[in-house]
């Protein structure tokens, strides 16, 4: 049977948290145990408990945890500091994360949405242009000139093989008609 999620807040009732302060001591000493083995790095941690009338708890031990802390204390400020984040920052970078990719997605947007319009312009479903932001516009020529330059680029590799080959070939000469282009299958209505 699955557990129910736990809402991350004060517990109000004391023997309730008592019982999951002990439970999450005990895991924590664990997951500190098995950081320092399997990283080979030294951990330390401080816990002091509610009402502060017990001593601190300390892991691994109060000399080895000092070792660690002065070594910690020892480092230039700036390296203290450099992996550091607080809430603000952790805000701070997660918008920044979320901005781009919303860049991205909007992009990708005009992207679909010019691809549209230009095989909408081909198969004859638009007969003009008219009512198209300046925008889209200028998104559909630089498409077009794009696609141009794929087929111009495509027929002088495919010339240059052929001459290579042997074989005396004039360029073809392709002429499409609405007809013969077709809506790939994903965008056909």
């Amino acid at each position: 049977m699955a557990r129910k999620k736990v809402a991350i807040e004060y517990i109000a009732s004391d023997p309730t948290r008592k019982a999951t302060a002990r439970k999450r001591d005990m895991g924590i000493k664990k997951k500190a145990g098995e950081l320092s083995v399997l990283c080979g790095v030294d951990t330390c941690y401080i816990m002091y408990r509610e009402g502060g009338a017990s001593p601190p708890e300390v892991y691994p031990s109060v000399p080895e945890a000092m070792r660690v802390i002065d070594r910690f204390r020892a480092m230039p400020e700036l390296d203290q500091c450099k992996k550091k984040m607080d809430g603000e920052d952790y805000v701070r970078e997660r918008i920044a994360k979320i901005q781009e990719q919303l860049r991205r997605a909007q992009r990708d947007n005009r992207q679909l949405e010019t691809t549209l319009l230009l095989h909408d312009a081909l198969v004859g479903r638009r007969q003009d242009l008219a009512g198209a932001a300046i925008e889209q516009l200028v998104s559909l020529g630089w498409m077009a000139e794009n696609y141009v330059k794929k087929v111009s680029d495509c027929i002088a590799y495919r010339s240059m093989q052929l001459q290579h080959a042997g074989v005396q070939a004039e360029p073809p000469h392709y002429a499409a008609t609405v007809a013969d282009v077709e809506a790939p299958p994903h965008q056909q209505l």
